[in-house]
């Protein structure tokens, strides 16, 4: 299968430079995401384990068992090309955690990028989009995203936030599980993108912390 690549060399570092001249500054947000002032660097002996768990037991709506943690900032980033529009915040940011709804386990994640015009550069995250991993040994992984998502755009806070639900087969989990991930690579409407990953024991802790309950 064929993606156009995005790139910040042509069209979309105009688009994206465009948006951010539009920006309002951010409110303080409930999810948890990375400090901008630790410019996206990996803080040397984090904490140990990152299993905290959200919810566990029986979901009332949804009359299933669950297990999910909460979710932790997985990876930042902000091209070179635009850092000077984005005053001490990066452009994009993104939490992640495992979820288990009776036998099938998921991986969300949450992507906010610090502009309320941001689809116009990025689009929408669509159903059956991939996500690759790339683990530390230079193998990796595919997962779909099983749900639509056009992006949430909040004026007030001067941002934009996507959710992606990726279901894991046992591979995926196997992998995942003894693994460190170095990159992830999104299948955006407008084009494929890779980021560096900071928390690259994020999922490899949640998904071992998964298998002790």
């Amino acid at each position: 299968m064929y993606y156009r690549t995005m790139t910040y060399k042509g069209s979309i570092v105009l688009c994206v430079i465009g948006i951010l001249s539009l920006s309002q500054g951010i409110a303080q947000s409930s999810m948890q995401w990375f400090n901008p002032n630790s410019k996206g660097q990996y803080i040397e002996d984090p904490v140990p384990v990152d299993c905290d768990l959200k919810f566990t037991g029986m979901d009332s709506k949804l009359g299933i068992e669950v297990v999910e943690f909460e979710a932790k900032p997985l990876l930042v980033h902000t091209h070179p090309q635009v850092q000077k529009w984005m005053k001490n915040k990066y452009l994009l940011e993104c939490s992640a955690n495992i979820y288990k709804a009776e036998e099938t386990t998921f991986l969300l994640l949450h992507l906010k990028i610090n502009s309320e015009n941001a689809k116009h550069a990025y689009g929408n995250l669509e159903k059956g989009s991939q996500l690759k991993i790339i683990f530390n040994d230079g193998e990796h992984i595919y997962l779909d995203n099983i749900e639509r998502d056009r992006g949430t755009a909040q004026r007030s806070k001067g941002t934009t936030t996507y959710e992606g639900i990726y279901p894991l087969s046992g591979y995926d989990i196997k992998e995942l599980g003894k693994k460190s991930i170095t990159t992830a690579g999104i299948v955006w409407e407008e084009g494929y993108q890779e980021y560096d990953v900071q928390n690259f024991e994020l999922l490899k802790q949640q998904i071992n912390c998964l298998k002790n309950i």
